[in-house]
């Protein structure tokens, strides 16, 4: 805290809620070294953001979480270093990686395993290692127990690699099929990411609907039929995927 926190009108809400939280994971559930930061930063970080969530409701917690996904963005841009860093500059580890990519990658594995599951694997790892010190991969271990899901590509790419997804969206129409082709694809830097990506299509009439996309390539196509024409996608409607998104054209 500082001095001039504490002035009556609740304007540092977060921030105590933030260093509240380091009671538990930083204080009592410490990394083992500065390498794997996150685990204090990151997880006060989403977890500050569950508080807020809980109390001012879910469109709360998209806000917030639309805002730490442009500082990673604007961050990877200057830096191309993973989350787990082993640079000797500690205090260069005080950034967007260790505090806000930290907290997403929390909600992403939040919104891969359910609430239920997703409480139960912190409450593990924190009955583990309380009085004690972790590291990525324990913290990992106990996730694949608690879950029963093989978690290796997930939390390499997220934590282990110094790049985020870039998406390119277009579509056109497919006269043959009397449809439309979305064609997805990423152009980061590297091998593609492996993930799920909802979006809103709009189509002529106002129709509206939800959609899930699997990609695990660079580039994916899908073909959508009985449907009309295609005016708009809005992806990442429900604010679920770290990534930057860039609309082309539709033809």
């Amino acid at each position: 805290y500082y001095e001039n926190s504490v002035t009556g009108r609740q304007g540092e809400e977060g921030l105590f809620a933030h260093e509240i939280v380091h009671q538990w994971f930083g204080d009592m559930a410490t990394e083992k070294s500065f390498a794997h930061l996150w685990l204090s930063e990151g997880f006060a970080t989403y977890l500050t953001h569950i508080y807020m969530e809980s109390k001012y409701g879910a469109d709360s917690l998209a806000k917030r979480m639309q805002e730490d996904r442009l500082s990673v963005l604007g961050f990877v841009i200057e830096s191309k270093r993973p989350v787990v860093d082993s640079t000797p500059n500690y205090m260069s580890l005080l950034n967007a990686n260790s505090y806000q990519k930290g907290g997403w990658v929390l909600h992403m594995l939040r919104r891969e395993l359910g609430d239920s599951v997703f409480h139960a694997a912190v409450r593990a790892y924190y009955a583990q290692y309380k009085g004690s010190n972790a590291e990525t991969r324990d913290l990992q271990a106990i996730v694949e127990r608690v879950s029963g899901k093989s978690l290796e590509t997930f939390f390499n790419q997220w934590l282990f690699r110094g790049v985020n997804p870039q998406l390119a969206i277009s579509w056109k129409k497919d006269a043959m099929m009397d449809g439309l082709i979305i064609t997805i694809e990423q152009v980061q830097k590297g091998s593609p990411f492996t993930l799920s990506l909802d979006m809103e299509l709009e189509y002529e009439g106002n129709i509206k609907e939800i959609r899930r996309f699997e990609l695990d390539k660079a580039s994916h196509s899908f073909l959508i039929t009985g449907k009309g024409r295609l005016l708009k996608v809005r992806p990442d409607p429900n604010t679920n995927i770290l990534a930057e998104f860039n609309i082309l054209s539709g033809k």
